[in-house]
């Protein structure tokens, strides 16, 4: 008899075994801070914002977007890295993180190891613009102009020296056998108003910085660089590919914690980002952006950043490019 109760007794416990092994709901009740390391405006805090709207609605959870603008991401990164493990703090990247490690030699963290990639959410193909008035319709128009001239005949901006624009543009120069002058600015929003001013004549930039303005005339889209064909935000623009240059570099999103997350956490938050690309009107609101929705998971995040990561240490070395 007592045997047959203790058997009893073992077998309802393993049948409710399952029930204890899973895990708390995420966020529950705790408040989950997505951290940008831009101000309020642009691309990062666009698609920071949404993501935080489109969580909050699908698990009623409280998220909040934290701008921590300064150091060239090193002040955000940093807060994110000396977070606690446990999903209520969580980094939406761009580009930037990976080409860090060259240009800060003292960063204080590792990337590769101090952050768990969760998400490779977004990626946002690069548009080559010009000043409105500018006479170069494509860019081999303004390849073809600018060959032959110094570099200081013709200048180009970016949201700072080592920032993916700079880079990207660096890389155009060796493809082209051209060469530009860098005016590096404090942010992509600067840069941009003084291409429309005609004081820049190149800039490399993603398509909701520029749509606005290409579209009303005061500044001119001249190609798209995209591994796929045009874009519906900008169809009759042609791709780099099209006109005979092989760029296809893009400005990509991707959503990380601090090291050492638990990996069924993690699987927990990729689900729900994964149902937010998934929704009709949020792959809409990308769409008409120019963007491409990924829904990658960690280890696409992984390996973007590791190939952005050796790419680009190599032009910052060859070229010695600092952090001005």
């Amino acid at each position: 008899m007592l045997r047959r109760f203790l058997l009893g007794a073992a077998a309802a416990l393993l049948a409710a075994a399952p029930a204890f092994a899973q895990p708390a709901a995420w966020p529950g009740n705790r408040q989950v801070r997505i951290l940008i390391t831009y101000p309020p405006g642009g691309t990062s805090d666009f698609v920071a914002r949404l993501l935080a709207q489109r969580l909050g609605e699908q698990t009623g959870g409280n998220f909040v977007v934290d701008n921590r603008s300064g150091g060239g991401g090193i002040i955000g990164w940093t807060n994110v890295v000396r977070s606690a493990n446990d999903g209520t703090t969580l980094l939406l990247t761009d580009n930037s993180l990976a080409t860090a490690p060259p240009l800060y030699p003292n960063l204080g963290f590792d990337v590769r190891t101090d952050f768990t990639p969760i998400s490779l959410m977004v990626d946002y193909p690069t548009v080559f613009v010009v000043p409105g008035n500018a006479p170069a319709r494509t860019l081999r128009d303004y390849i073809e102009a600018a060959r032959g001239q110094p570099a200081d005949a013709n200048f180009y901006g970016s949201m700072g020296s080592g920032s993916s624009p700079h880079l990207y543009t660096e890389y155009l120069q060796d493809i082209t056998n051209i060469r530009l002058t860098h005016v590096p600015y404090r942010g992509m929003g600067p840069a941009f108003l003084d291409l429309m001013a005609g004081r820049v004549g190149l800039l490399i930039a993603a398509p909701p910085t520029v749509l606005g303005a290409v579209r009303d005339g005061r500044a001119r889209a001249i190609a798209i660089g995209t591994t796929g064909g045009r874009i519906p935000a900008l169809p009759d623009v042609p791709t780099a590919k099209e006109l005979g240059y092989d760029f296809t570099y893009s400005f990509w999103y991707g959503l990380l914690g601090p090291r050492g997350m638990d990996p069924v956490l993690v699987a927990q938050i990729r689900g729900e980002v994964n149902k937010v690309l998934a929704n009709p009107e949020v792959r809409d609101r990308f769409v008409q952006q120019g963007a491409t929705p990924v829904a990658g998971d960690g280890a696409a995040l992984a390996a973007v950043m590791e190939s952005d990561l050796a790419r680009w240490s190599a032009v910052v070395r060859e070229k010695g490019i600092t952090v001005q």
